[in-house]
């Protein structure tokens, strides 16, 4: 067993063991969002983007699973495919410090990566924890797989990981959300960023204006190390 399946495995554990230990205490949270934006004239594009989060927050352990899919067509070919998901365990130590274990993968049909696995534990630390300003901050160690796409080379090795999220209301019916992350490794590095506000437009269904910047040290060749998008959303809370 490689370290990718023991961390995984352990993850899978941890996941059962925080169901039972908070099955009595259910306090979930969530959101859906669609945005899509369709263009004509001189080239015909299309655009569609979807995310689903899910939040359980008991009295040992959180738990949240995010899942994202990004679609670009222009003159009906496809020219953006990509999908992502992360589920994240935190065992509670108390109201500021928890134990945070991260496994994700993404998918980019034009990345040159058939995937890109992380799986990462470590220390997390909520900076501040009123309703109107929310930041915690993260850092450990993890292992991360990528496998080149059309070939049978798969790129291993362990990374460290640092990651922040500020949630920041700065009016009643606005909060600026910012998130950031990086995984820096020996051969290869990846670092991610997203800026969001988010404006409340009635009861639980509000609008999103969203910028992220993510890069990538070392690419397959023909392909970028930088990658922005920019999105207008519908979301919906429950």
């Amino acid at each position: 067993m490689n370290a990718f399946s023991s961390l995984g495995l352990a993850l899978c554990l941890a996941s059962v063991t925080a169901a039972a230990d908070d099955a009595p205490q259910s306090a979930w949270s969530g959101a859906s969002e669609l945005g899509y934006l369709f263009t004509s004239g001189n080239t015909d594009t299309s655009n569609l983007n979807g995310k689903f989060n899910v939040k359980h927050e008991g009295q040992r352990w959180d738990k949240a699973l995010k899942l994202t899919a990004r679609s670009s067509k222009e003159d009906g070919e496809t020219s953006k495919e990509k999908y992502s998901g992360e589920l994240q365990l935190d065992r509670n130590f108390s109201k500021r410090s928890y134990l945070a274990s991260v496994l994700k993968q993404e998918r980019d049909r034009f990345s040159g990566f058939e995937y890109q696995t992380t799986a990462a534990i470590g220390y997390g630390y909520r900076i501040f924890t009123q309703d109107e300003l929310k930041w915690h901050i993260e850092a450990g160690p993890g292992y991360r797989r990528d496998k080149i796409k059309d070939s049978d080379l798969v790129d291993e090795e362990w990374i460290g990981r640092l990651a922040s999220k500020l949630t920041w209301g700065i009016a009643p019916t606005v909060q600026l959300i910012q998130e950031i992350s990086a995984e820096p490794g020996q051969d290869n590095s990846v670092y991610e960023s997203e800026t969001s506000l988010k404006s409340t437009v009635i009861g639980t269904l509000a609008t999103k204006i969203s910028y992220s910047v993510s890069y990538t040290d070392k690419v397959p060749e023909d392909k970028v190390n930088t990658d922005r998008e920019f999105g207008v959303t519908l979301v919906y809370s429950f």
